[in-house]
């Protein structure tokens, strides 16, 4: 009987694979076809926490989530998906009350990506206990990402991230960081893709003593208004709206079906289940 499971088992892989080689154009489920990136707001927060609670190990509060937004409000991105009857009839309007009756929805929460600018010091890693002053960096840095269950493998992550990193050069930011769990070997597959690069390694990182990568991504410069190296919020010049169209805020995300089995959004960063990528601390 198990032999007969893994036959049936190669088959299904095959026909998946044969699909992916031919062209053919692959099956895109419908709540994947109405998703809408955008910049978060702080009615979006109680969706955004349900999100990392249902995808992630590592959990904030309200007030981190509402903190976060107030420092750094374009560099919080969500994808929502938008009900099929409210695309069709060309109008879709969000509770502006979260948590008062109403006729409005509330927004649906599927993916959200969280990223924030620090300053830290400049660490010589050849020589990492030397004392010499190297100065301070102004880097981006990804606090957290995820995407549900039934909404990965469709780019999400890879369009949030590409936004981010978007706001980021525009303001002069010259590099971002993440840290990742060392058990998550496809999602650092994932980021290598994107561009990051493993920096370093951090012992005991994570509350239940996982070591991290911290990766960086060298970001393009750009021209823009402040000095490389200066970061200032450009929330109100509106970058996401004056653009390159693919960058544009709020858009219609185009799903990218992908039937790679190394795909990262399998693998928890808790190294374990099947919630998605990675979440950083402040």
């Amino acid at each position: 009987m198990k032999r007969r499971e893994l036959l049936m088992f190669a088959l299904l892989r095959s026909s998946a694979t044969a699909l992916a080689t031919t062209g053919e154009k692959l099956f895109i489920p419908q709540q994947a076809q109405n998703i809408q990136l955008r910049l978060a707001t702080r009615t979006d927060v109680p969706a955004i926490q349900r999100c990392n609670l249902a995808c992630l190990p590592e959990n904030y509060n309200s007030q981190f989530y509402c903190s976060h937004l107030r420092q750094w409000p374009e560099l919080a991105l969500v994808a929502e998906e938008i009900p099929s009857t409210d695309r069709a009839e060309g109008g879709y309007k969000r509770n502006p009350f979260v948590g008062f009756p109403g006729g409005y929805h509330e927004p649906k929460i599927v993916a959200y990506v969280l990223g924030k600018v620090e300053t830290r010091p400049i660490i010589d890693y050849d020589n990492p206990t030397s004392h010499h002053d190297y100065g301070v960096e102004v880097l981006g840095h990804v606090t957290s990402l995820a995407v549900q269950r039934d909404f990965r493998r469709f780019g999400i992550a890879k369009a949030l991230m590409a936004q981010l990193h978007h706001h980021m050069e525009h303001q002069g930011i010259g590099s971002c960081g993440l840290h990742v769990r060392t058990s998550n070997i496809a999602a650092c597959r994932l980021y290598e893709d994107d561009g990051y690069q493993i920096e370093s390694l951090i012992p005991a990182y994570y509350q239940d003593g996982e070591d991290a990568y911290f990766m960086r991504k060298i970001l393009p410069n750009t021209a823009c208004d402040t000095t490389p190296g200066q970061y200032s919020s450009f929330f109100g010049k509106k970058i996401w709206q004056n653009g390159p169209e693919e960058l544009r805020l709020p858009r219609t995300h185009c799903p990218e079906p992908k039937l790679d089995d190394n795909d990262s959004s399998k693998h928890s960063s808790s190294g374990g289940s099947s919630a998605a990528f990675l979440t950083g601390t402040m």
